[in-house]
């Protein structure tokens, strides 16, 4: 049933946080003392030293977590018949990308890198998949509602 508009929310949350993964996150600058400053590239794999291609610091955990909730969307579309189920595994799925969106911006810039990120605009992004899973979760009762009233009618 993707004609229903919970489903292309879904499939629009899902594409998102696939793509999220591809996204410089942010970068983060810092020198030491008596030697040139240097600038990493932070992404949802790594933290790594554009120039070089060295990895410094690998943080795969956010490309996992965003890669579940895309997983979780889209089984969630192809569970049209049971609505209770969807608005449990959208309630699921929003947990997980506030675990992605928590890591991705608070735990990793401050307890394992100890310095000053400077986060990519293109990152506000990451909201878009909280804000279709809202709607959708608001769509799908919507339905139950429609249904249980025309239940109600026979």
């Amino acid at each position: 049933m993707i004609q229903r508009i919970q489903s292309l929310l879904l499939l629009i949350a899902a594409a998102i946080s696939i793509a999220i993964n591809f996204f410089t996150i942010g970068t983060i600058s810092y020198a030491e003392p008596g030697l040139p400053q240097m600038v990493s590239e932070y992404t949802a794999f790594s933290l790594s030293i554009p120039s070089t291609g060295k990895v410094l610091h690998y943080t795969y955990w956010i490309a996992v977590l965003w890669i579940v909730s895309a997983v979780l969307s889209m089984i969630t579309i192809f569970m049209y018949k049971n609505r209770q189920r969807q608005i449990r595994l959208n309630g699921v799925n929003m947990l997980v990308m506030l675990a992605a969106l928590v890591t991705m911006l608070f735990i990793y810039p401050n307890m394992v890198f100890n310095t000053d990120v400077v986060f990519n605009r293109w990152i506000l992004l990451s909201l878009i998949p909280a804000v279709c899973l809202f709607f959708a979760n608001k769509f799908i009762k919507k339905d139950e509602a429609k249904v249980r009233a025309a239940d109600r009618l026979r």
